[in-house]
């Protein structure tokens, strides 16, 4: 039942950010600005991004800024027969491979790192720090399998201000964000 309630509140997410779209220009300057404002951001090292794909809040700008600051970025990508996502050095100069479901990642040559911050697309967002994802789960199943392992991070949904809802159905295994960070602020999750 539950599955069904997230498939319907998915298709309409897509529709809604694909509506929203038009705003990515400016919308992907400004997340630089937002991230800034994280407590103690200087003194994170390992910072995971993605490369966003179709109608998602463009992380291009982002990624720059993170390099520019010195900071170590990494990217997700899914394991052949995994569950979880590993995170893999990169840098402007990296050669991207397509991953599982199209999206750009780092090849195997590219060292394995364990990240401090992982930025994470999302379809929606709510107050209490869920979020929806795409359907497979590897988003919570990592965060699950880090905090297991005693690894400190945070989390950091990535998203138009406008894909705020009132409530992201959510089952037992889905795991909270600690922030959402769109266009207009940084939001902390209490």
């Amino acid at each position: 039942m539950i599955n069904l309630k997230k498939d319907d509140q998915r298709k309409i997410s897509v529709k809604k950010r694909e509506a929203l779209s038009f705003k990515n220009n400016i919308a992907s300057q400004i997340l630089s600005n937002h991230l800034k404002h994280l407590i103690n951001f200087d003194n994170y090292k390992i910072v995971a991004s993605y490369i966003s794909i179709k109608s998602e809040i463009s992380t291009h700008f982002l990624n720059e800024f993170i390099l520019y600051n010195n900071k170590t970025l990494c990217l997700p990508v899914i394991k052949k027969n995994s569950e979880t996502l590993i995170f893999r050095k990169y840098d402007l100069e990296t050669k991207l491979i397509p991953g599982k479901f199209g999206t750009m990642e780092p090849s195997e040559i590219n060292k394995e790192l364990l990240p401090e911050i992982i930025l994470t697309p999302c379809l929606a967002f709510d107050k209490n720090g869920f979020r929806l994802g795409y359907g497979g789960g590897y988003y919570d199943k990592t965060f699950f399998y880090l905090r297991n392992k005693k690894h400190k991070f945070i989390t950091i949904a990535v998203a138009f201000d406008d894909q705020k809802v009132n409530e992201v159905v959510h089952g037992n295994y889905d795991q909270k964000i600690n922030y959402i960070l769109t266009e207009k602020e940084l939001y902390k999750v209490q």
